[in-house]
Parts: structure tokens; sequence; C-alpha cells
């Protein structure tokens, strides 16, 4: 089975709860938050590649007044992003192959995901291609 195969089906699982009771949503995160936050404005459009579940990124993103769209490769982890928060933009999408325009994003980030994706040079590439 390969990677992309092993993060939709067996892994996303895991992720259906993981975050939210498990790990949360630690000072390191609210940082990384706040460092976004102080530097684009409310009008700002962001992408979460790997959203997951949404939760906490996307959904603090969401609630502090940005216009949030997300990406994961699990329809099970978009399915409860999109449940648990439909004003997040959610879809399901291969991270090396973002199904977006140029430039549409002001900032687009992947926060403790890119040791997933088997060709992270590509999916930095698209991330900066959108924008």
């Amino acid at each position: 089975m390969d990677r992309k195969t092993y993060m939709k089906q067996v892994y996303s699982h895991y992720w259906l709860g993981a975050r939210e009771t498990i790990y949360g949503f630690s000072q390191y995160d609210r940082n990384l938050c706040a460092y976004i936050s102080s530097n684009i404005t409310k009008e700002a459009t962001l992408l979460d590649v790997a959203v997951g579940t949404g939760y906490p990124f996307a959904d603090f993103f969401q609630r502090s007044g940005y216009s949030m769209y997300g990406i994961d490769i699990a329809p099970s982890l978009v399915a409860k992003c999109l449940d648990s928060n439909p004003n997040i933009n959610a879809k399901v999408g291969d991270a090396e192959t973002l199904e977006y325009s140029d430039e549409v994003f002001d900032c687009a980030y992947c926060f403790h995901s890119t040791w997933y994706f088997p060709n992270l040079n590509q999916v930095v590439k698209e991330m900066l291609r959108v924008t």
C-alpha cells in the first residue's frame, strides 16, 4: 500500500479524534497562529494544506474572521471538518496537485503534516503557486 492510500484509508481514522483528545491546541500551535495573524489582515484568504478535521488551525482562523480553505487527502477527515465547521471551505484533494488557480490565497500553510507527503518539494511548489 502506498503512502497516499494509507493516509486516505488507514491512518486518517486515528486523526478523526486524536487531535482534539490527545494533542489539543498547544502553546506552540497558538504561537503559529499568532505569528500568521500578526502578519496578514483579516481580509486575507488562507489555505490549510492537510486540514484534517479543521482543528485547531483552520478552526482558529475561521473563528478569527479569515476566509478559510482547506484540503486533505482523506475523505473522512474532510467530512468531519465540514460537519464541525461548515464555514471552512474544505475539500478532498492531493497536496501535490492543488486544484486552485495561481495566486488565489494570501497565505498557505501546512502544520504538523509535511512528513506525510511522498513528494514534499512538489507540495511546497504548489503552495507557492497558489499563494
